[in-house]
């Protein structure tokens, strides 16, 4: 059946409830992140991960650690599971970043693949790093194995915007919460996803708190450009 992929967002930090951007930044878990990979592993506790791969990032690290809780499988950090590289915008808010490099922040806003964050990387070199490192993780792991990915936002949007080969006009449709929770099963190089975003397992209620990030970048839209791809 192919090889099953967790692919699992970090848990909170501050600067997720500051509105910062991490992109390699290192920054750890807060209460809230620790607790929310905690409900992760808890959730997960009846799959037998075979490996559990993450980001070297504090964050990362942290959530990955959690969720291996007594299993003491081997956790292995690949240096091309980081998030993508935000240059000089990391650690500012959105605002400020649309205010200090307003016309950078704007063309990668309408088209991150071939627009770079001021002194970063776009997401086509995103992409490539992060399609490369999955071939890898799936090439040695054998058919029927569950492996757990803890890794970051953008780079679970970049793999499920190549594998569902969304228009690029839409990457920012897919919202990825804090220790969010996709699955997806690679066999024979066709992906079949089950899950996206799940977070049923942080809450026993809905709650539309992290949904912010879609009112955020909706205002920061530049209207005298066109997001629509024409």
């Amino acid at each position: 059946m192919g090889v099953k992929l967790f692919l699992i967002r970090h848990g909170q930090t501050s600067w997720n409830v500051e509105g910062r951007y991490q992109g390699i930044c290192d920054i750890g878990l807060n209460s809230t992140g620790i607790k929310q990979a905690e409900l992760a592993s808890k959730y997960l506790s009846r799959v037998k991960f075979s490996k559990i791969y993450s980001s070297p990032l504090k964050r990362t690290m942290k959530t990955a650690n959690i969720i291996n809780g007594r299993a003491e499988v081997k956790i292995e950090a690949y240096e091309d599971l980081k998030e993508v590289d935000f240059g000089k915008w990391e650690g500012l808010k959105f605002n400020q970043i649309d205010k200090d490099y307003h016309g950078d922040y704007q063309q990668w806003l309408t088209d991150p693949y071939n627009n770079r964050p001021t002194g970063g990387e776009n997401f086509k070199e995103l992409t490539l790093r992060t399609t490369s490192v999955i071939d890898s993780i799936v090439a040695e792991n054998t058919d029927d194995s569950s492996v757990a990915i803890v890794t970051h936002g953008g780079v679970i949007l970049s793999l499920l915007v190549y594998w569902l080969q969304i228009p690029l006009p839409r990457w920012k449709s897919i919202i990825q919460r804090q220790g969010a929770i996709n699955i997806a099963v690679i066999d024979k190089g066709y992906p079949y996803i089950s899950a996206i975003n799940y977070t049923g397992h942080l809450s026993p209620v809905y709650d539309d708190s992290e949904d912010k990030v879609i009112k955020i970048y909706s205002s920061l839209r530049n209207n005298d450009v066109d997001l629509t791809g024409g």
